[in-house]
């Protein structure tokens, strides 16, 4: 059948991606956890201040050049113009220099207005100065390294993008922030000194492994009008995507102080944990999507089993994060920071809704419904700031946490409305109920045991059992018939693929 496809896609070299984007998230969170837990809720406030500067400018930098760099590159490769390939990468480090350079310089002579009249924050004006040019160069990195992606190879993208320059921007603040009295500046220059580091890398990658392309003696044919006709219009849709993901944020700065930012910084990052195995899922499964669509039942089936899965992978974290949040947060980033509890149980229920609907999003746009997705976005971007106005006044971090679970979920319910108003189809499978009773058994009998052990139980417990949650879980969900036909026949390919067929045929016989 046609939907075997989305197993191919899964098992063939798309494992490297998912791999460096789980390596990128959980290094990027502990960067977090590292700076919120000693530096302390103020200085971390500035400094996730600091980091909606830099997401609020990024999208008018880049001006949408990334999908038309992937999107020029392969067919001046099917060409095999170098000359045309050459004037691509050129003419958008050109566009790119000048957008990054003037936008960076108006950030950092802005700075003092922007952290004094819109976030209250002057304390957080140093730290705008040293992100005003991370655009810049995380944009100029992102042509060289898109270049290789537009060569149908990710693995330099992982190696660059999700593994070095994380690694670097960890690196780096450590030993400023634990080896010097820098603090919050510190730690400043540790997330620059990745994105810098990343265009040396970027480029050095691109031109040993598809060049040489810019030392090429070929003369460059310069492609600037070509890009930017292509790549304004997706600079709206841009937009619209990085406002909803900062406004939250930045509106916590302009009507709270720097520690309620901070302290809403901690939950943010560590709510989205949840969405990391369906966005694995994503990442794997939607080069297929566009295939499966040519036959509805392909298609449906698809969706049914992503979300399936992305649900059933997310249960079991959403319900530690919500009956455990204060603990959670205690334990990540520090006993100040569990007065975020309630703010991440909300936000952690927003992300479980989004995990539920699977992959609609990918779907929609593999169908060509992209202005959907936009109005989607933008009719969940406008609720946002409604609530975000309305609420952040009176209920602080609650209020922005509730603004942005809402707009999650009007952006799901569009989505399901028109996928089902266009294709006649939807994304839930009658399994899921069976993973929330998993759950739900699986979490009453881990808490009856440790309560025998512990009374009460301190919060570092968490850990331990945490990890007999998820075994108690793995074994109920597989017993009560979590499993279909087609899932066996994923995890047995797996297994046969590593090199152990046997063993995962012997583990599912126990199991199921």
């Amino acid at each position: 059948m046609k939907d075997k496809k989305i197993l191919n896609n899964l098992l063939k070299g798309a494992g490297l991606t998912a791999f460096g984007m789980f390596f990128s998230k959980f290094v990027t969170y502990f960067y977090r956890v590292i700076v919120g837990r000693y530096i302390g809720p103020d200085a971390y406030g500035q400094l996730s201040l600091g980091l909606a500067v830099v997401g609020m400018t990024t999208v008018f930098v880049k001006l949408g050049l990334d999908d038309a760099i992937k999107n020029f590159v392969p067919k001046a490769r099917s060409r095999d113009d170098l000359s045309e390939l050459k004037g691509i990468v050129i003419s958008s480090a050109q566009i790119i220099s000048v957008s990054g350079l003037v936008l960076g310089s108006i950030v950092f002579l802005s700075a003092e207005y922007i952290a004094t009249n819109l976030f209250n924050s002057p304390s957080t004006a140093p730290i705008i100065r040293v992100f005003a040019f991370v655009p810049f160069f995380s944009r100029l990195a992102s042509v060289f390294i898109d270049t290789t992606l537009g060569h149908n190879t990710a693995k330099y993208w992982v190696m660059t993008v999700q593994v070095l320059q994380n690694l670097i921007q960890l690196g780096v603040t450590v030993g400023l922030v634990f080896l010097t009295s820098m603090g919050v500046i510190g730690a400043a220059y540790g997330w620059l000194s990745g994105v810098v580091a990343t265009v040396f890398i970027g480029f050095y990658f691109m031109e040993k492994n598809f060049g040489p392309i810019v030392f090429s003696d070929k003369k460059s044919e310069y492609q600037h009008k070509k890009l930017l006709t292509y790549s304004y219009p997706l600079v709206l849709s841009g937009a619209v995507g990085t406002m909803l993901g900062w406004a939250d944020t930045g509106l916590l700065g302009y009507y709270m102080d720097d520690a309620a930012v901070g302290f809403y910084n901690a939950a943010l990052p560590t709510a989205l944990l949840v969405t990391l195995p369906n966005s694995a899922l994503g990442s794997l499964a939607l080069p297929s999507l566009s295939e499966l669509r040519e036959n509805k039942g392909d298609a449906e089936k698809a969706l049914k089993t992503l979300a399936r899965w992305g649900f059933a992978l997310t249960f079991p974290t959403f319900l530690i994060m919500t009956l455990f949040a204060s603990e959670t947060l205690h334990l990540l980033f520090g006993k100040e920071y569990a007065v975020a509890g309630t703010a991440l149980a909300i936000l952690a229920l927003g992300n479980l809704l989004g995990a539920a609907v699977g992959q609609l999003g990918g779907f929609l746009k593999s169908a060509g419904y992209t202005k959907t997705i936009l109005y989607s976005n933008t009719a969940s971007l406008v609720l946002n700031l409604i609530l975000n106005v309305a609420l952040i006044p009176s209920l602080g971090i609650i209020g922005a946490a509730i603004a942005t679970a809402s707009s999650t979920l009007l952006f799901i319910l569009l989505l399901i409305l028109e996928t089902y108003r266009k294709e006649k189809i939807h994304p839930f499978h009658g399994k899921m109920l069976k993973t929330v009773l998993a759950g739900l058994a699986s979490f009453t009998a881990t808490y009856l045991i440790f309560q025998q052990i512990f009374s009460p139980a301190p919060y570092y417990i968490l850990i331990p059992a945490g990890l007999v949650f998820y075994a108690i879980y793995t074994v109920i969900f597989l017993k009560i018939g979590g499993l279909t036909e087609y899932d066996r026949e994923i995890i047995l390919t797996t297994g046969r693929k590593l090199g152990f067929e046997k063993e995962v045929e012997k583990l599912l016989e126990i199991l199921t």
